[in-house]
């Protein structure tokens, strides 16, 4: 049985348009053991509500029919005690939210994307006995038993395949919905509603970032119907390249068998940027430059509206003006770490006032940078560039090896409620294939185990070149001074005693991975570009050939070359040069997924892999970033500025090879051809054979 109120098989209503966003919560609700009704429509709901007398409905803001308010309101003239939880694609406003909650008595405000499985747990808690409180969606533990929760993640992650086989036809109907609206602004209602179904549920299924970019093209859209007469000039060019860039973003099916039950490693994979500003042209700046970095993001004008969006959303930083109208930004920055699992939020503080009073306020409330307004492009990306990498870094993955299975929960249950990844075994003898998949930035090992010693292992792990920087936090019971001392003779960095105080824990934790991020980051980065180095590149680049053989994946390489760069050096200087090779490096940075490799691969060369992806969508990624980079401008020493292009070649696996060393060979060689043909430009397979029958190939990608 699944625990608590689902046992009494309490009946629970679900309003929503989307099909498959209803299959997916659906699925994680009933194997709560809840009852769960459906309806796709307002009138639907209603006669189920007559008929049915649910004790909970859960309500999605746009309807087909009937807005959801609306709809909510129509209940409450007769029906005064059933719980209600409205979801909304998008911050509607302070006042309808006051009136959802204190005048509809509203139990729950919620925002798409969810999490399924942790929006289940805040429903199981609404609907257990005592009083009831309008509340944060916040992670709460599992009350599903390891069966049962097994059973869930295969059957979502079914339902996840199925959706990203189905997602480009979306995506393919959302774009003839957009033309139909160009010529005729009465079906632009239709586009909206496409975009905004998208919008919820493609988060909710782990492909966050097509859901935040079509929450963009909704937002258009209904400013286009707003006043269709008064339209932006670039507006539908704003909806083109939003939805291309959900092309881009969205996974073929090869990389959907990779989803799991948490979000896919994306660039959203680490949550929204806040920003809070009152000043709509920053907004508007602020809005186009994150999402050119790929980031989800959430703006909002006042303190109150940053407050209700942060309480239920995932934030990886907020970004707040010390000057809001009629209230202060630190304020706002302390409450936001007040909010639950807020409390180490990342902070970018922003002012035009450069006084040493308002930088240390800054420092008091926890603000890590201090940028000046008005913000250049440039520092902006930075600030908050650096923030994301650091908490990525921060997060890490932990493997525990463990045969109390209640201590491993446990230990889970900490580490996950801090964002870290987790992954936990009971047997040693699972301890190799573990660590080669997982790949964890800190082992918790037990010292106690039926056939072998926790020490036995640690001193084996050392032995290997593999793990031997790996931490390795040891978990013990005895807590006598030769225990010690055997741990630490064998290698371990640190070590715990059960039972385990929670606040020494996470301390000691954190302090082992930061550690290791830092050492790995000098041993593993190239100081001016910030890309990999060209040994552990290499190396993780075996390790996703490896995964690409095993489960017969594609995926895609490109070699770039700057172009005409040793006259870049010899006209303006080696300072220049390195400005030039920091800006590459940068935008290589910024506009792919974490998950993609990156390299500095020497001189003025640098590697791009995209696991799981095929060549066609790496040249037309790669063909966007070098047009860009080609647009930026240098400054040389006599304050004259110049600009710089870039040539790559392009080879995918399995079709050009299945090594390393023939895909990078193969990459190479038509790099070379795209030099010779003028530089400027991407040579790709296809234009290898365009050239075997017509002699001409590559591609430019200047503008």
């Amino acid at each position: 049985m699944a625990g608590g109120a689902g046992e009494a098989s309490k009946c629970i209503l679900l309003l929503d348009d989307d099909v498959q966003f209803r299959a997916l919560l659906g699925t994680v609700l009933r194997a709560r053991n809840f009852r769960v009704l459906e309806a796709g429509s307002a009138r639907t709901a209603t006669e189920l509500l007559l008929n049915e007398s649910p004790d909970l409905v859960i309500v999605d803001g746009m309807l087909p029919d009937l807005p959801g308010v609306e709809w909510i309101e129509s209940v409450r003239q007769r029906d005064t005690d059933t719980l209600i939880v409205f979801l909304s694609a998008f911050w509607r406003d302070l006042e309808t939210f006051q009136r959802l909650t204190q005048e509809l008595g509203v139990s729950l405000v919620a925002y798409k994307p969810i999490e399924p499985m942790v929006f289940a747990e805040n429903i199981l808690e609404l609907l257990r006995p005592g009083p009831k409180r309008v509340d944060s969606v916040r992670p709460l533990p599992s009350s599903l038993p390891p069966d049962a929760t097994d059973t869930l993640r295969a059957r979502m992650r079914q339902l996840r395949e199925e959706y990203a086989r189905e997602l480009p036809h979306k995506l393919d109907e959302l774009e003839s919905l957009i033309e139909a609206a160009k010529q005729r602004s009465e079906t632009t209602r239709s586009a909206a509603s496409s975009a905004h179904r998208l919008r919820g549920t493609a988060g909710a299924y782990g492909f966050k970032l097509v859901g935040a970019l079509a929450g963009h093209i909704e937002d258009l859209l209904v400013e286009y119907q707003a006043s269709p007469l008064l339209v932006r000039r670039n507006l539908w060019n704003e909806v083109d390249r939003a939805l291309g860039d959900a092309r881009l973003a969205s996974r073929d099916q090869e990389s959907a068998a990779r989803v799991s039950i948490a979000p896919p490693n994306d660039a959203l994979s680490t949550g929204t940027i806040l920003f809070v500003d009152d000043d709509a042209d920053a907004r508007r700046t602020a809005t186009a430059l994150l999402r050119k970095q790929l980031f989800d993001v959430c703006v909002a004008s006042s303190g109150p509206e940053a407050l209700h969006k942060a309480s239920s959303i995932k934030l990886a930083a907020a970004v707040v003006d010390v000057h809001l109208k009629n209230e202060s930004g630190f304020d706002l920055c302390r409450q936001l770490r007040e909010l639950p699992g807020k409390e180490r939020l990342p902070l970018v503080l922003m002012s035009a006032d450069q006084s040493v009073e308002t930088r240390v306020a800054s420092t008091h409330v926890g603000a890590s940078l201090f940028i000046e307004k008005p913000f250049r492009e440039d520092a902006f990306s930075i600030a908050v560039q650096q923030l994301v990498d650091e908490a990525l870094a921060r997060h890490g993955r932990v493997l525990i090896l463990e045969d109390d299975r209640d201590f491993a929960n446990h230990a889970e249950l900490l580490l996950q409620a801090n964002d870290i990844d987790t992954r936990a075994i009971v047997n040693p003898a699972d301890l190799p294939a573990a660590l080669d998949e997982f790949r964890p930035d800190l082992l918790l090992l037990d010292i106690d185990f039926p056939n072998t010693s926790g020490v036995d292992i640690c001193k084996a792990l050392r032995m290997s070149l593999q793990w031997q920087t790996l931490p390795i936090l040891m978990i013990t019971a005895h807590i006598d001074d030769d225990t010690r001392i055997e741990a630490f003779r064998a290698g371990a960095n640190d070590f715990i005693s059960k039972p385990v105080l929670e606040e020494e824990f996470n301390a000691r934790v954190d302090v082992q991975l930061t550690h290791a991020r830092l050492l790995q980051e000098r041993a593993e980065r190239d100081p001016l570009s910030g890309l990999l180095l060209r040994r552990p590149f290499l190396e993780a680049l075996e390790q996703r050939l490896s995964e690409a053989r095993r489960y017969e994946r594609s995926l895609a390489l490109a070699i770039i070359d700057i172009d005409h760069f040793k006259q870049v050096n010899d006209g303006f200087g080696h300072t220049c040069g390195d400005s030039v090779i920091a800006g590459l490096g940068q935008l290589l940075r910024q506009r792919f997924r974490n998950e993609d490799l990156r390299c500095r691969w020497g001189g003025e060369e640098f590697v791009v892999v995209l696991p799981g992806q095929k060549a066609d969508l790496l040249e037309r990624a790669l063909g966007r970033v070098l047009k860009e980079f080609s647009e930026m401008r240098f400054e040389a020493g006599d304050g004259e500025t110049f600009s710089v292009t870039a040539s790559a070649g392009i080879a995918s696996h399995p079709e050009d090879g299945l090594s390393a060393q023939a895909l990078i060979r193969r990459a190479d060689v038509r790099l070379y051809q795209a030099k010779d043909e003028g530089r400027n430009r991407i040579v790709g397979a296809e234009d290898t054979m365009e050239e075997a029958r017509t002699g001409r190939f590559g591609k430019q990608h200047s503008a």
